[in-house]
């Protein structure tokens, strides 16, 4: 369903226009006609339509109209609704651009405040000129602390229609298009399943579910207890010329937590970056664990500890090594908490047919849970960031999701449980509405710094998201067919894809490089060695326009220039190596859907490492 974006198409000028109190051109407001009806709550959730009108967010305000040159010439428009703690903002084309603009809009969403920015209702540079080169305006809604549930977008975004079908000049539909990363994923989906008209498309990026009980930061909290004093040797063994075997060297109990981590979900690929995934870096500040008692479930804690059935009484090697860790620790009653919290996951568990496998391990073979089950639930965060939306995949409109294989936050599964959510809700119809992109060599954090530790494995994924925009906008406005879902497997818990790029399918390019033919090498310094890549493009991506080296392996990429842009591209190069040591080659490619070398948006990428030993010389 298309978005009309006429005042009559809202129910009358006294319904809108009274609300323009500056500006625009649309003046101020005339006897009050009848209004449109009221949005209706369904269940828990509000269903919100092009058509009806929200009480709460009733009466906007634009705030001031300024031309702007910063980070690209545009047209910004700020304002508030009344009685609420809600902005918003609007970023058209500049005058001398409106031809630019091709009828639609892209709404970025996200509940907290991005660092570096004022507030969520206020856009970054790359969000606006991505919009603005992409055929629309740019739209965001929030305030500077916490903004929660789809309804604040979805009035701003109704909004910002009559604003722009008067500056473009226009009573044509505009189409429009939400997306969000982790919690702005949470709000998308909620926008998705209960909102019909306002937006014609969705991306959820690294999406997160309401998982019970947060198992995947609690199970990473218990790993971080029992492995950490392990986790750069698990590192090792799992980096490219690794042992590949991460269980070497543990004991009893650090391999059963190891095993029971993963099979959580928790991806493999995690290890590149141990203190993060254990809560140690920089964007845990408080870690993941905490000691403070559970306020909905208060006798836990004397549970885990003195019940039969559970870790903190258990005759097993993991419960042992609990015991001998809250002695470590010292045995108070916060330091019980603390051990104890961190492992609540194994004590509710969901029924199967809800379909969290993650949970599957403390099952029975017939079903029933292995350990005593806690008689209280614990509290649904993601109902209320999501607006109280019912997970059940009742989309209206295309969705794109877009997740990454390296998340330990919103694990990539997820992603398929949802999925799973929406081919029950439509059937077969679900293949013309849904796709599922997956990213390799991507986490869940922003673009990596070149030069730090994250830019030396991981690629920039805000390209991929672009993308999946742009085809979530050429599907619902043309009936485009996108490229097809990434081919994927789910095992254990642990989402697996193929290596080469036809078989794999999605978005992403694929590399595979080698060095002498091998993934691993050792050399003489000053030796020279024979490094070979072959990227590939998936059916309908685009093409390779431009890879890079990074030689020795410090994060830091050159340009590899290439004969040719195509969907395979073959390289060759030759390197020596002074010094002793160990070094973890790589070579980046990007691609483009139009073979565009000079692109600045859309662009997707992916790298391969090869490991090289220089041994010490004589």
């Amino acid at each position: 369903m298309t978005i009309h974006s006429t005042l009559a198409r809202r129910g009358g000028t006294g319904a809108l226009a009274a609300m323009l109190l500056l500006g625009t051109g649309l003046g101020a407001a005339g006897p009050a006609l009848a209004g449109p009806a009221e949005c209706v709550t369904v269940g828990r959730a509000m269903q919100v339509t092009a058509d009806c009108l929200d009480q709460t967010y009733a009466t906007p305000v634009i705030d001031s109209e300024t031309d702007e040159t910063n980070p690209t010439p545009h047209r910004r428009v700020r304002g508030h609704f009344e009685r609420t703690n809600i902005q918003f903002t609007i970023y058209l084309h500049a005058q001398e651009n409106k031809a630019q603009w091709e009828g639609r809009f892209f709404q970025f969403t996200y509940p907290i405040v991005f660092p570096g920015l004022p507030d969520t209702s206020q856009a970054d540079d790359r969000t606006i000129e991505f919009a603005l080169s992409s055929g629309g305006y740019a739209v965001q809604a929030g305030n500077n602390f916490v903004s929660l549930g789809y309804r604040p977008a979805a009035a701003a975004a109704k909004f910002a229609e009559t604003v722009a079908a008067k500056y473009y000049g226009t009573t044509k539909p505009i189409s429009g298009y939400l997306y969000g990363p982790s919690g702005g994923s949470f709000q998308t989906i909620g926008a998705a399943e209960n909102t019909t008209g306002v937006w014609q498309g969705f991306v959820p990026m690294v999406q997160a579910v309401p998982t019970p009980t947060s198992y995947n930061f609690l199970g990473r909290s218990a790993a971080e207890l029992i492995l950490g004093d392990k986790a750069d040797q698990i590192r090792t063994a799992l980096l490219p010329g690794g042992s590949g075997d991460p269980y070497a060297g543990l004991d009893a109990a650090e391999q059963v937590m190891l095993k029971e981590v993963h099979a959580l979900g928790i991806p493999w690929k995690g290890w590149e970056n141990p203190d993060y995934l254990l809560g140690r870096s920089a964007q845990y500040p408080n870690g993941l664990d905490s000691s403070e008692p559970l306020a909905y479930d208060p006798t836990y804690a004397a549970d885990f500890w003195t019940a039969g059935g559970y870790l903190g009484t258990e005759k097993s090697p993991l419960g042992e090594r609990v015991r001998a860790e809250l002695a470590k620790m010292g045995d108070t009653a916060e330091n019980r908490w603390n051990i104890a919290n961190r492992f609540y996951y194994r004590y509710q568990i969901p029924a199967a047919s809800e379909g969290w496998i993650g949970l599957d391990q403390f099952r029975r073979s017939d079903g029933t849970p292995l350990y005593p089950q806690r008689p209280v639930k614990a509290p649904d965060f993601g109902g209320t960031v999501s607006g109280n939306t019912a997970f059940d995949g009742s989309i209206k409109g295309k969705v794109i999701a877009v997740s990454n294989l390296y998340d330990t936050d919103a694990l990539p599964y997820h992603t398929d449980w949802y999925r799973q959510r929406v081919e029950a809700s439509l059937g077969k119809a679900a293949a013309d509405s849904y796709r599922v992109y997956f990213n390799d060599h991507a986490d869940h954090q922003g673009p990596p710094v070149p030069g730090e530790e994250r830019s030396k494995y991981l690629v920039n994924w805000d390209g991929m998201a672009e993308q999946a925009l742009r085809d979530v906008a050429a599907w619902a406005e043309k009936g485009v067919t996108p490229p097809a879902s990434t081919n994927y497997q789910v095992n254990d818990a642990q989402i697996t894809v193929p290596d080469n790029a036809a078989a794999r399918r999605g978005i992403q390019p694929t590399v595979d490089l080698t060095i002498q033919g091998k993934e691993i090498t050792t050399i003489k310094p000053g030796q020279e060695v024979t490094l070979k890549a072959k990227a590939q493009v998936p059916p309908g991506a685009g093409e390779i326009v431009k890879a890079e080296w990074d030689l020795d392996g410090d994060g830091v990429y050159t340009d590899a220039p290439l004969t040719r842009t195509g969907n395979v591209v073959s390289l060759q190069t030759t390197a020596a190596f002074d010094k002793a040591g160990t070094y973890l080659v790589a070579l980046r490619v990007s691609s483009e859907r139009h073979g565009d070398p000079t692109a600045k948006f859309a662009v997707a990428q992916n790298l391969d490492r090869v490991k090289v030993v220089v041994s010490p010389a004589g």
